[in-house]
């Protein structure tokens, strides 16, 4: 009998929405279930990936088309090598971040062609496009807040933070504990933001849009009844 294939299931929004917490409690959720899960972030997961990773924090005033096909090397690689892959063997793979964070950041963020970036990006994923976006909806003011106190975000996070406290073309200076710096305004979170909601209303049917401000738990549980009916959809096809 045919393996079953995993579930491909990824996490979207600004700073400060709690991905990483929801990532977390989804991966504990399907592991207790007793499936197996690999966990993922963008830009990383391989060699490659986590190399880029590194360069793009570090790399003060990259133009925006060299910083958007870094992401797009250290996606292709990851599809290739690890994503499509593991959910062939039946893994299911969660992702924290993937190719809607292209296109809200680089695409609504910094003006580039979103027609060239959905050109991209479909060439790059091969048709491994995610059985469910989940979207941790946030009011940027709210997110930045929530980010600049820990209480959530990551280094990718600090890459898009950071410009709003200092702008430099100087490479020493704008290098911070290891996170770039890079004149990212307040504006430019707020096209993000709006750029996540029209993205997740173009494809309603594969985005759960969840209002980052509930609790945790409420967030787990709606996040975990819409995992539980791709579980069944899949059993049943």
């Amino acid at each position: 009998m045919a393996t079953q294939r995993g579930l491909f299931i990824t996490f979207e929004g600004g700073e400060g929405a709690g991905k990483s917490t929801q990532v977390q409690l989804l991966r504990q959720r399907l592991e207790a279930s007793g499936r197996r899960v690999l966990q993922l972030r963008e830009p990383g997961g391989t060699p490659l990936g986590e190399e880029l990773r590194q360069l793009i924090l570090n790399s003060a005033n990259l133009a925006p088309n060299t910083e958007l096909l870094l992401f797009l090397a250290a996606r292709s690689e990851l599809v290739q090598k690890v994503i499509k892959p593991a959910v062939a063997r039946g893994i299911d793979v969660i992702c924290d971040r993937f190719i809607d964070s292209t296109a809200a950041y680089q695409g609504y963020g910094l003006g580039l062609s979103r027609d060239l970036i959905t050109t991209l990006n479909a060439a790059v994923i091969d048709g491994c496009t995610p059985d469910v976006t989940v979207l941790l909806d946030i009011d940027p003011e709210a997110g930045l807040a929530r980010a600049s106190e820990g209480a959530s975000g990551d280094e990718i996070e600090g890459h898009w933070q950071q410009g709003l406290a200092l702008e430099t073309t100087d490479d020493t200076a704008a290098r911070k504990g290891g996170k770039r710096v890079g004149g990212r305004d307040r504006a430019f979170h707020r096209r993000v933001h709006k750029g996540y909601q029209a993205l997740a209303r173009a494809e309603p049917q594969r985005w759960l849009v969840l209002d980052a401000t509930l609790s945790p738990d409420e967030l787990s549980r709606s996040i975990w009844t819409r995992t539980e009916d791709l579980i069944a959809a899949r059993q049943t096809s």
